[in-house]
């Protein structure tokens, strides 16, 4: 059965964000579905996220000061709370798909604070070529502007520069720099793939690797720069650099890693149509906020996106996320299928800032409370997505997480459990949810003394579930609000129950699928 407009709406701000509140999703559905497209595409119409001072003190910190675990719990905790309570939340939703695609981990980095300032320019506020954070930094392409642009930002990152060792590629010879890790992962996973996703051919050769190596010769971060007190500022080493020509994806020619850059998106294969990496970004993007294996003409529909094959401006990465939401054509007739409706599992990230997101939304101000900064919640929070598998700033290899069914297992299903027990039980002056204002917003506060059992099951399956449940299903909630506690007092019960009932409802299929 197709959805009408009210299903399509909840099902773009579950997958272009974190869900949304009820109250949210009636505002939504008076403007109507282009409008809330267009909103979400525009996300600079609404004020941006603000910065932790306390992570922008520790940038300051001298080395020997400075804590990496203290500061990795204060990131992970501020970015969580910004995805809950962003009015931008497709811009936050593309900060966590370039963090997939673009994997670094602090492990592989002895400045731990330039992870920061990747998550930064992943928003579009860090320049690399000054070390400045601003918001926003004129010229950066991220997180929805042009792909090409965004490979030049990439390769001046200062997280990636040591991430992937290329701030130790120096001049070798005409035909390889001396460390070609970044040139390998440039091409086999962050813009093109192995292979064309749809043709099955190879993209290309070793040799264009280590052509490729030799043009990014020289691109390395100071080690030290006025005012800053670890690396963060680009620095092009003409006496390291390879001023080529070189030879690369079928041409000759430049002195700089700008010509690999512009070969890289326009790249096609013999005989194809549309680039390798528009169709990579396409399989890549309908795959994260559509579903797994899209089929090829749904990848050749945005690769043409990309490409400008219709006079739109090559490589934009907005206009592809265009032709995803907005209804009308091909592939957003597969965005909004049945086949996509509540069929993509939720990550550890998006489980958790959806709880957040819903149980701390206050109806006076009509916005999320978010995550306390508590340590109590910085450590509940750092230790529940590690043991959900998902350690933001820390994916297990370059190749990021694996998605799907793969968040599912019995380990992280439990993990999801007792994250979801954890935080509840949390008090408020810990951090923790408060679940009396919760109830009084919803004129809800005397209603299990009331007996009014079916009201409440009906108010948290609104709230947490994408879909009403089954008659069964409901009954069953109702008979465990009704049934006694032993042991427990009047003034407790309450409290019990309804903390019991929203786990109930968390530990359910229907709030980890998306």
């Amino acid at each position: 059965m197709p959805l009408d407009e009210y299903d399509k709406i909840a099902h773009l701000l579950r997958r272009a964000g974190f869900t949304a509140h009820p109250d949210e999703l009636d505002a939504a559905a008076a403007r109507g579905l282009q409008a809330t497209v267009e909103d979400l595409l525009n996300f600079e119409r609404f004020p941006d996220v603000s910065p932790d001072p306390e992570i922008l003190t520790a940038l300051d910190l001298p080395q020997s000061d400075f804590n990496r675990d203290d500061f990795l719990n204060k990131l992970t905790r501020w970015w969580l709370h910004v995805m809950a309570t962003t009015p931008r939340p497709l811009q936050e939703k593309m900060v966590l798909f370039w963090h997939g695609l673009f994997a670094t981990s602090v492990r592989g980095l002895e400045f731990w604070q330039q992870i920061y300032l990747q998550n930064e320019n992943f928003r579009g506020n860090f320049d690399p070529d000054t070390g400045q954070l601003l918001r926003p930094a004129l010229g950066n392409p991220f997180p929805v502007g042009s792909f090409r642009r965004m490979l030049e930002y990439l390769s001046k990152d200062p997280a990636m520069l040591y991430w992937l060792d290329n701030q130790f590629n120096v001049k070798k010879s005409s035909e390889v720099g001396s460390n070609e890790n970044y040139a390998r992962e440039l091409h086999e996973l962050f813009s093109m793939g192995v292979e064309d996703v749809v043709a099955k051919v190879p993209n290309y050769t070793e040799r264009d690797i280590r052509q490729a190596s030799r043009a990014l010769t020289g691109w390395r971060v100071l080690q030290r720069a006025a005012g800053f007190t670890f690396p963060r500022v680009f620095s092009f080493d003409s006496a390291r650099h390879d001023f080529g020509p070189y030879e690369h994806l079928g041409k000759r020619g430049g002195t700089n890693a700008d010509f690999i850059f512009d070969n890289i998106v326009r790249h096609r294969n013999p005989g194809q149509k549309q680039s390798a990496v528009g169709r990579f970004l396409g399989f890549r993007l309908f795959q994260f906020f559509g579903y797994e294996d899209p089929e090829p003409e749904i990848i050749n529909a945005l690769a043409d996106v990309f490409d400008g094959a219709y006079g739109e401006e090559p490589f934009n990465i907005r206009n592809m996320l265009r032709v995803i939401f907005t209804p009308g054509n091909l592939v957003s007739e597969a965005f909004y299928s049945e086949r996509a409706f509540r069929a993509r599992v939720k990550s550890p990230t998006e489980y958790v800032v959806s709880l957040v997101r819903l149980l701390t939304f206050n109806r006076a101000t009509g916005r999320p409370d978010g995550l306390s900064s508590s340590p109590n919640v910085r450590r509940l929070v750092q230790n529940g997505m590690i043991q959900m598998g998902q350690q933001l700033f820390a994916p297990p290899d370059v190749s990021g997480w694996r998605e799907g069914l793969a968040w599912i297992s019995t380990t992280s299903i439990l993990a999801r459990f007792n994250f979801a027990n954890d935080i509840l039980a949390l008090q408020v002056t810990q951090g923790g949810i408060d679940l009396t204002r919760l109830l009084a917003q919803a004129g809800l506060q005397e209603a299990l003394p009331q007996q009014r059992y079916g009201e409440v099951v009906d108010f948290f399956a609104r709230l947490l579930w994408p879909s009403p449940p089954s008659a069964d299903a409901r009954e069953a909630l109702i008979a465990y609000l009704q049934a006694p506690i032993p042991n427990a007092s009047s003034n407790d019960v309450g409290n019990l129950k309804i903390r019991g009932l929203i786990h109930l409802m968390l530990a359910a299929p229907d709030f980890h699928l998306s």
